[in-house]
């Protein structure tokens, strides 16, 4: 199943579309040859019919337009960038898909454990609750059974009613970072330092790396690629790519290979970026994990808190 959510239609024609840049082509013969073999209903998958927006549009809203514009400054070619952007989209949304995969069993585990406690704390204020009332009223004593029941039994369903909004809160976060990776979009600001860890910014560096490969696979020089893939990444204005890894790409600049370093870099911070972003969601998922198993508790808890107060009522007489 996963394999055809890799590969449909709409992949297909746009890996065909990218080949054909790559080979020469421009966007208009592209299409032309698309049309020609595919049919107009393949050019419909890019997004739209004309040259100028529609792959770009598909491929992503801001991003494929600003690499194409800032290659077209610098001497490259649009073609060619928006090929190579199109190949390091498809390698992105790989990566989105397996990054999702643990996440989507941690999902759906925490919402049948979620199910399965709803209808045993349901089961349990329809028939034993009362049962329990009655029997406190028997005794002639205001027991825990009351005190549950109160305001409509809400002190037995306050942890569930957290549990599902902790669920969707993480369900949410998760997804946008899921959609975010597969288009090559920014993670946004980390807000907790500890659960993050490095993985924004591992991220936000291949990034830059995976624009700059663009650049340099449309034709523009070594010297000029760094500083259009910073901005068009966000980086800060005026602020090079600093530490070992701008001196590494320096020094092999002067070299004379930036681009096999380039690449090489490139490689290397995927691995990295991966697994800082594998690692912040095992975090997360551990975490979270903890915060359900105690919510859990704390509903059963409340289920045998009736029982103890009988059994103690009990023991008194």
């Amino acid at each position: 199943m996963d394999a055809l959510k890799l590969d449909d239609s709409r992949d297909f024609v746009t890996r065909q579309y990218a080949h054909l840049l790559a080979s020469g082509l421009d966007e208009p013969a592209a299409h032309a040859r698309l049309r020609e073999v595919l049919g107009a209903d393949a050019v419909a998958l890019l997004g739209g019919g004309d040259a100028a927006g529609g792959p770009a549009r598909f491929a992503d809203a801001g991003l494929g337009p600003r690499l194409a514009a800032a290659a077209k400054e610098l001497g490259g070619s649009a073609a060619g960038v928006q090929a190579a952007f199109i190949h390091s989209l498809a390698e992105a949304r790989l990566f989105a898909l397996d990054w999702w995969r643990p996440v989507r069993t941690f999902l759906s585990y925490v919402l049948f454990l979620l199910g399965l406690a709803l209808v045993i704390a349901l089961i349990y204020a329809t028939y034993v609750l009362p049962a329990f009332s009655h029997l406190d009223r028997t005794l002639g004593v205001h027991g825990a059974a009351d005190w549950i029941a109160a305001n409509g039994a809400i002190r037995l369903f306050a942890p569930l009613l957290v549990m599902a909004i902790v669920l969707v809160l993480l369900a949410t976060r998760w997804l946008r970072m899921r959609r975010r990776m597969a288009q090559l979009q920014p993670l946004g600001r980390a807000r907790a330092g500890w659960l993050d860890g490095k993985s924004a910014a591992a991220y936000q560096v291949l990034r830059c790396l995976e624009f700059a490969a663009a650049l340099k696979a449309a034709g523009v020089t070594d010297a000029a690629v760094l500083e259009p893939a910073l901005r068009v990444a966000g980086w800060p204005a005026g602020t090079p790519l600093a530490g070992e890894l701008g001196e590494k790409l320096a020094q092999a600049e002067r070299l004379g290979t930036f681009g096999v370093e380039l690449e090489w870099q490139r490689r290397l911070h995927w691995t990295t970026a991966q697994a800082q972003l594998e690692s912040s969601r095992d975090r997360l998922i551990l975490a979270s994990r903890v915060l359900f198993y105690i919510l859990v508790g704390v509903m059963v808890t409340v289920l045998y808190i009736p029982i103890f107060s009988v059994a103690s009522m009990v023991g008194v007489h």
